[in-house]
């Protein structure tokens, strides 16, 4: 019978340890290296409230895999990961972008592990990271809007009456007279769109400093797929005439040097697609109009498509690090028979 003192890890939890430890490592690695480039004092301080941040939950991890006797992850270090000498490779403006939108995956992130969580240190452990990401989501958002540089989402009008869906054309999309996007469909299209412009900002820097010919292929790839997510996206809007977001392709500057190894740059990547397939699920499952939905489907499969290349790439290389996983006791039995 377990106790309060040694009740054991559940799989869940396991999982959101060693998924927060490899991005967090990865995540200070990255902001070690903005702050290192950023001249603006008020952005860098951001940084370095995200790296403080960072640094406190690897070591809460730390004290639990210590106390549990679990290996501690490889992940990533910034003496091997990164190139802190490199010129800059991303202008102040990204950095902060980049700041928020990891503010933004790291609550969606934590919270669905505290829900996982049953064990008081793993509940107070994600408690706090939930407590941590939230305010750095407020301070980069306020400073965002400081400095004019965060777009709001489009506005519709209030309803002023409550309806109800009266015929099955509500759903439909494919001919004839559409109806206008809810608030729903508005949300997905612009939170992927906004999403997507981040991240092919991120790769086209990803691309031109990859030091492997293959790795920067898969890069330029993934800016093509971003590109048409962000355009077909930005599309739907204009024709609902609702504003739309800005390219951030311009934050990229000119550098060649690469200030990340390829391993921490794929395994970016890796985390980004994951979270990515996540929202297109989600928007799948919540947008009504037929034809948007689709567009969601399509999008869905060529990001499927795109993360197993980029897996099979890191375990050609030797960079995918192995999740804990389950005791297959069957094969454990034949290999005793032998």
């Amino acid at each position: 019978m377990e106790t309060e003192h040694n009740i054991r890890l559940t799989s869940p939890e396991i999982a959101s340890l060693w998924t927060a430890y490899m991005n967090n490592s990865m995540s200070y690695c990255i902001l070690k290296y903005f702050k290192e480039k950023t001249q603006d004092t008020e952005i860098r301080s951001v940084i370095e409230l995200a790296m403080e941040f960072s640094e406190s939950i690897l070591n809460d991890i730390k004290a639990i895999y210590e106390k549990e006797n679990h290996a501690i992850p490889v992940a990533f270090n910034v003496s091997e990961d990164v190139n802190l000498h490199a010129p800059a490779l991303y202008t102040d403006i990204f950095h902060l972008r980049f700041v928020h939108n990891m503010a933004k995956h790291g609550m969606t992130s934590y919270g669905a592990s505290f829900a996982g969580s049953s064990r008081p240190d793993m509940m107070e452990l994600n408690s706090k990271a939930i407590d941590l990401t939230r305010k750095l989501y407020i301070e980069s958002l306020q400073l965002a809007l400081e400095k004019g540089l965060y777009n709001r989402a489009a506005s519709i009008p209030i309803p002023d009456q409550v309806e109800f869906v009266e015929k099955q054309g509500y759903l439909t999309g494919w001919f004839g007279e559409r109806r206008p996007m809810n608030a729903i469909e508005i949300m997905h299209f612009y939170n992927n769109m906004d999403r997507n412009a981040v991240g092919k900002a991120l790769l086209l820097g990803f691309a031109q400093t990859s030091g492997l010919k293959e790795i920067s292929n898969y890069m330029v790839r993934g800016v093509h797929i971003a590109s048409k997510v962000v355009e077909f996206m930005a599309n739907i809007l204009s024709q609902e005439n609702l504003s739309q977001s800005p390219t951030l392709d311009s934050e990229v500057l000119k550098s060649t040097t690469p200030p990340f190894s390829d391993k921490l740059m794929m395994y970016q990547v890796s985390m980004l697609s994951g979270l990515s397939l996540g929202y297109y699920g989600v928007a799948l499952g919540t947008v009504a109009r037929r034809d948007l939905g689709s567009k969601f489907i399509r999008i869905l499969l060529e990001g499927v498509q795109y993360a197993e290349d980029g897996a099979n790439l890191m375990i050609e290389h030797g960079w995918m690090e192995k999740p804990p996983a389950s005791i297959d006791n069957i094969e454990i039995a034949k290999t005793k028979r032998k």
